[in-house]
């Protein structure tokens, strides 16, 4: 059968595509993925116990556009949630992002209403700030909040999750969690904070039920696809193929890796049972210590289960992707600096004369994107092929 685009990839980059493009275009769509399961990272599944689990680690439907919610809500009914981090630090939980109630859990009465301000006279009441911003303050009570926050709170936690120390990692990154100057304990403040009523999957599974998708799971681009540099054709199956090819992998692995591999970090993940109705009080824990653990997810907490008597959850590992390795053989993020992106754009060029290939995705752009950033990205690129 000849399909008119072959998507690769089932996560949120390649299934918004693939739905798009079968729907409003009535074009033939060949949807393949390595894994035996569509939703990529968003995989969810009931465990023996009943209760729900994300396999690849937490995953929350936070948006501030619209135009994302109001996608996503086509093929799912929603349940408020309102997510909640803690860290804790010398024994004491505090809130993430580390704020003005941190402040007053880890100081003196005295010395927390100096620190708050001389804070809030700098930045305002509300602002958020960056760590690496308030290290550059001229103030000593300012300066020695960040020397202790950044100790406490940020860098043995990004040296464990990126294998670098804050500064050698892009501002983008450490800005993803600033130092909020206010008392609110949300650990988001977006527009639109939910969870998918019947789990990630099934809302997979709706956006991907169309008569123009055919999914293809347990397939590696590699089996499939081949790129000719000398004839600038693509070909399926040993056969040259001149349809449009939507690709959401990693860009090195579509070039046999020949120009080096790209770095990510990776992630392995323990689950575990506790015969407790819950046994922490917020969704997340953060350890942002020298344990080799960055994060523990209790489970129950992001699907609002209602489960007596039994809990599960998910502690994070984080470590230096290995393709070839036993572990940590999954990519999961981009590490952003110059060298990697030089790389990555050696990678890119090479796809300058094919025109019939789009990139979209977290590891495709090679860009630290969260759940909505790929949602829009899709979008785009979609509607871009849509109307050319």
């Amino acid at each position: 059968m000849f399909y008119d685009f072959i998507i690769v990839g089932a996560g949120y980059a390649g299934s918004i595509c693939a739905r798009e493009i079968a729907e409003r275009l009535d074009k033939k769509v060949l949807l393949i993925d390595k894994r035996d399961h569509i939703a990529g990272n968003m995989y969810d599944y009931i465990n023996k116990d009943g209760i729900l689990i994300h396999k690849y680690g937490p995953h929350i439907s936070v948006m501030n556009e619209r135009r994302a919610f109001d996608y996503l809500s086509r093929f799912t009914e929603w349940i408020p949630y309102l997510h909640t981090v803690k860290a804790e630090i010398d024994g004491i939980e505090v809130p993430l992002p580390f704020n003005l109630t941190a402040i007053d859990y880890l100081f003196p009465v005295e010395k927390s209403i100096q620190i708050k301000n001389a804070l809030l006279q700098a930045y305002g009441e509300g602002s958020n700030v960056p760590i690496l911003e308030l290290r550059k303050s001229p103030v000593p009570l300012i300066q020695e909040l960040a020397e202790y926050v950044y100790e406490k709170v940020f860098v043995h936690y990004t040296m464990k999750m990126w294998g670098l120390g804050p500064e050698e990692i892009d501002p983008s990154v450490t800005a993803r969690i600033p130092i909020r100057l206010s008392y609110d304990n949300k650990h988001f403040l977006h527009k639109y904070q939910v969870m998918p009523k019947y789990g990630f999957t099934k809302l997979f599974k709706n956006m991907l039920d169309h008569p123009n998708i055919t999914i293809q799971l347990e397939t590696s681009a590699d089996d499939l696809l081949k790129l000719n540099a000398d004839s600038k054709k693509i070909f399926y199956n040993g056969i040259e193929y001149n349809g449009k090819v939507i690709y959401t992998g990693a860009l090195d692995q579509l070039f046999n890796y020949d120009l080096g591999i790209l770095p990510y970090r990776s992630l392995e993940f323990e689950f575990n049972t506790y015969p407790e109705t819950h046994i922490q009080d917020s969704s997340v824990l953060n350890w942002p210590d020298d344990r080799p653990a960055t994060r523990r997810t209790e489970m129950k907490r992001l699907t609002r289960q209602k489960l007596p008597g039994i809990t599960s959850t998910i502690t994070e590992y984080p470590g230096a992707y290995n393709k070839d390795g036993n572990q940590f053989n999954e990519p999961y993020y981009p590490i952003v600096n110059d060298k990697c992106i030089e790389l990555y754009e050696n990678y890119k060029n090479r796809l300058k004369p094919f025109q019939n290939i789009y990139l979209v995705g977290r590891l495709a752009d090679y860009k630290y994107y969260n759940m909505e950033a790929t949602i829009l990205r899709a979008l785009d690129v979609a509607n871009n092929i849509i109307y050319s």
